[in-house]
């Protein structure tokens, strides 16, 4: 039985995690549930399950820190399949940097996307199972020990150069080029697709592997679902794009008569030592924003137009538009089309500046209603409808998360602190 642990603050989710699988027949055995990832983390570490379901947004540690945190202690289990209701890249392309094999929208979870994340998050673990397993590893098994090989290398693992020199040598890798860059694919692929078809991402990731080579030398690695990267030795860091986006394009094309499945590129900044590979694959993730249907390849250095100055002043503008609009629909593409951004542009800068897009319309909203607790005598109800909350007790769960005290109880610490004065 593959053991697995679920994490979700949502007593509802939990139950309904439990529920919509039979578990036992698949495989799979739910060795334990946590609705704080302080407690996660505990339970982890005792029961060492070999997957992990959790929610991202909980209380005392939240489900990325739980992943991170598991990671430093093994760069490779428990495998992560992060949960949450907020559709951002940021949270997605963090949870790739600490190894999840799959992000899920809660709101759009079933049992078949499920399924199909739990498959994958399987075979992970017994690919890690083979690797640590002390008898003499199968035939064919030396692709397992590269993946791994590179995922440690992505996730910056190798911090002895010593170390990292062994390991290439007896998996016959050589890393002798003056400079490396990481293009990072992204299958444009829906949730409904992916499940249909688990196999998707492994054939495409596998038939890339076989197609880049007769390009140019490089190492290709799956991510997850949606996701592989691609390590390419350079020989020169100059004139970048007119090596590389021929062949990515020329890739594109050939997988896509094949799976009907388009594929985005961003490629990272070139880097001089084969150690710091990692960094040009996150500059990539931090790059997924910039991608569309009229930009499919991005390289790094092409930052969007204006300085950081204007960049600072666009979002000064977007935040003071929110704030002005709180008790209308504020979702990514209605404020984007206020100022006629890209919806990917405009989250891209609201994550430069240090929040994300959800990030900061929820405290603007929550920052509203605290204020118009010590203001008005407005009902509960009354204010989260005017600061923008679909329901009240949707409202009152925000509002405990952020604040440590339901509405209500923070009301009443008001009303004290007039009567105390």
């Amino acid at each position: 039985m593959i053991r697995v642990y679920l994490a979700d603050d949502e007593p509802l989710v939990l139950i309904g995690m439990q529920g919509i699988l039979d578990w036992s027949s698949l495989g799979y055995e739910i060795v334990g549930t946590a609705s704080n990832g302080a407690d996660a983390l505990r339970d982890v570490e005792a029961l060492h399950p070999d997957i992990v379901i959790t929610d991202i947004m909980m209380p005392l540690m939240d489900g990325l820190e739980l992943a991170e945190t598991c990671r430093k202690r093994d760069p490779t289990l428990p495998v992560f399949i992060i949960l949450t209701s907020y559709e951002q890249v940021d949270y997605m392309k963090r949870s790739i940097r600490f190894g999840a094999v799959e992000y899920l929208n809660k709101m759009d979870l079933t049992a078949q996307s499920l399924r199909a994340a739990l498959e994958r998050a399987r075979k992970a673990v017994e690919k890690e199972m083979v690797l640590r397993a002390p008898a003499a590893p199968p035939a064919g098994s030396v692709d397992m020990y590269r993946e791994r090989f590179f995922l440690q290398l992505y996730g910056g693992f190798f911090t002895e150069r010593e170390t990292f020199d062994r390991a290439a040598e007896e998996l016959s890798l050589t890393f002798d080029a003056p400079f490396y860059t990481v293009a990072l694919a992204e299958l444009q692929c829906s949730d409904e697709e992916t499940a249909r078809s688990p196999g998707l991402s492994a054939g495409v990731t596998g038939m890339a592997a076989k197609t880049m080579p007769r390009y140019m030398p490089c190492w290709v690695t799956g991510l997850d679902l949606r996701h592989f990267s691609v390590l390419i030795p350079l020989q020169d860091r100059q004139g970048l794009t007119e090596q590389l986006r021929p062949v990515l394009e020329k890739t594109g094309e050939i997988l896509y008569k094949y799976f009907s499945t388009p594929l985005y590129w961003v490629v990272g900044p070139p880097v001089a030592d084969i150690l710091q590979a990692g960094r040009s694959q996150q500059a990539a993730m931090d790059a997924l924003p910039l991608l569309g249907a009229a930009r499919p390849v991005c390289f790094c250095p092409e930052t969007p137009a204006g300085s950081p100055d204007s960049r600072t002043r666009l979002v000064a503008q977007a935040q003071e538009y929110i704030r002005r609009n709180l008790n209308k629909r504020l979702s990514l593409n209605d404020v984007a089309s206020a100022f006629n951004f890209s919806p990917n542009y405009l989250s891209q800068m609201f994550s430069q500046n240090g929040r994300s897009f959800v990030e900061f319309v929820t405290s603007a909203r929550i920052e509203a209603a605290k204020h118009l607790m010590a203001s008005t005598d407005m009902k509960i109800y009354e204010i989260s409808e005017r600061v923008g909350f679909d329901s009240a007790f949707y409202f009152s769960k925000v509002f405990k998360k952020l604040e440590g005290v339901s509405p209500r109880e923070y009301m009443k610490k008001l009303r004290d602190q007039v009567d105390d004065t």
